[in-house]
């Protein structure tokens, strides 16, 4: 088990951000598994979604047969879910001390529809402002892939959602969107090479997680042990 100090342990909220394709899914299922192991419980989630409503919302945004709509609306549809998500789902967990590790929150939003849909960056930054009530991230994890190649491969097999199905330029330009986020936010997002084998990604993921855990008081000095008995 992790060791406590005197006082109560605060919520942590991480996020895993990257393109479609680059391994989220994968990597938030080892690193929850790692926290687990070290005597820990995280809520993982996702965005949109996590709660009736932002599912229902997600659905309508992602399923290839759903009605175009302009990038602004569709903007304000993540928002709406986003608010919902953060009220229901992120502050309560947080309030009761828990890990909570999400795939997507706002930094999508600055990406998919600012850097690669052309709303207005000042326009993103008031509507997270909103949907979320000012509440940030405490470590986001950018899996950064070099090569568009790589998302083409992996994303070949699957039925693209509406998102996915864009044109070759905008994918581009979400891949070059999350450098310039890590740029903008170098105080909470950190990029990691998605490209790499998959335990060398997890391993970096979990080097950042262990930091920011350190910096909020967690002790996983006995997470070694959990590992080596797997």
């Amino acid at each position: 088990m992790h060791r406590r100090l005197d006082r109560a342990l605060p919520g942590v909220f991480i996020s895993l951000e990257g393109c479609d394709g680059s391994g989220k899914s994968t990597q938030i299922a080892r690193l929850s598994r790692r926290l687990e192991l070290a005597g820990l419980k995280p809520l993982v989630t996702r965005e949109p979604g996590g709660t009736e409503f932002g599912e229902r919302i997600r659905q309508l945004l992602l399923d290839p047969g759903s009605p175009d709509r302009s990038i602004l609306s569709e903007t304000l549809l993540y928002a709406a879910a986003r608010c919902e998500f953060v009220s229901k789902v992120v502050k309560p967990a947080l309030a009761e001390g828990r890990i909570v590790i999400t795939e997507r929150y706002t930094d999508s939003t600055w990406v998919y529809q600012g850097y690669a849909g052309g709303v207005p960056l000042p326009t993103i930054e008031t509507i997270n402002k909103i949907a979320t009530g000012g509440l940030e991230t405490d470590l986001t994890v950018v899996l950064d892939i070099g090569e568009a190649s790589v998302i083409h491969r992996r994303l070949a097999s699957k039925r693209k959602d509406k998102i996915e199905s864009r044109s070759d330029a905008y994918h581009e330009r979400v891949r070059q969107g999350y450098r310039e986020l890590a740029q903008r936010f170098p105080n909470r997002v950190v990029r990691v090479d998605g490209g790499m084998e998959v335990s060398r990604v997890e391993a970096a993921i979990w080097k950042e997680v262990v930091n920011i855990l350190s910096e909020k008081g967690y002790d996983l000095t006995n997470e070694k042990q959990g590992r080596e008995s797997l």
